[in-house]
């Protein structure tokens, strides 16, 4: 978007309202699979209270490309964080939130692959989990980063106002920076 301004936003489970002055969030709290199981601020993170934050992002990465009107991310540079011959001795004990399906998409990922809207949300899960790292934008239109500790934001060609309230509604907090 040479000469254009992009529009970012940063949409997490993190309420800004405990942001310091620098913007580091100031709770303890969860910051990836890993942690399922520990205790932050009086609470166990449960498989079930992963799953459902994992799947309000999913979800609003689907509300984003609807309201772009994206049939599909590009995504570059995939790097895998184990080799395919430890990634199944890595995710043993949360095996079960991998079906066959993702553990396929996984196995069969490549570089430089147009990443259709039914298949983003095996991609995004596995960046969730820092299982996978890339870059995936859409040309013109949109970036989408995912990084470690449950970060991610949206560099986009037009304001993504109309559909705050409803990724608001899924318990996420967006950031205009």
């Amino acid at each position: 978007m040479i000469g254009n301004k992009m529009h970012k936003y940063r949409i997490t489970k993190y309420n800004p309202l405990y942001r310091d002055a620098e913007g580091r969030f100031t709770r303890d709290d969860w910051t990836s699979i890993s942690d399922i199981g520990k205790v932050f601020e009086n609470q166990e993170l449960t498989i079930e209270m992963y799953k459902k934050t994992e799947d309000s992002y999913i979800k609003a990465v689907h509300l984003t490309m609807d309201f772009l009107n994206l049939p599909h991310l590009h995504a570059r540079n995939i790097i895998k964080s184990f080799p395919d011959d430890q990634f199944l001795t890595q995710i043993n004990p949360y095996m079960e939130l991998y079906p066959n399906d993702l553990l396929h998409y996984y196995f069969s990922t490549n570089n430089n692959e147009k990443i259709t809207y039914e298949h983003i949300d095996k991609h995004c899960r596995l960046q969730l989990r820092e299982d996978l790292g890339s870059a995936l934008f859409y040309p013109h239109k949109c970036k989408l980063f995912i990084g470690y500790d449950y970060l991610m934001s949206f560099h986009s060609h037009i304001q993504l106002d109309p559909i705050f309230q409803s990724i608001q509604n899924l318990g996420l907090f967006v950031e205009e920076f």
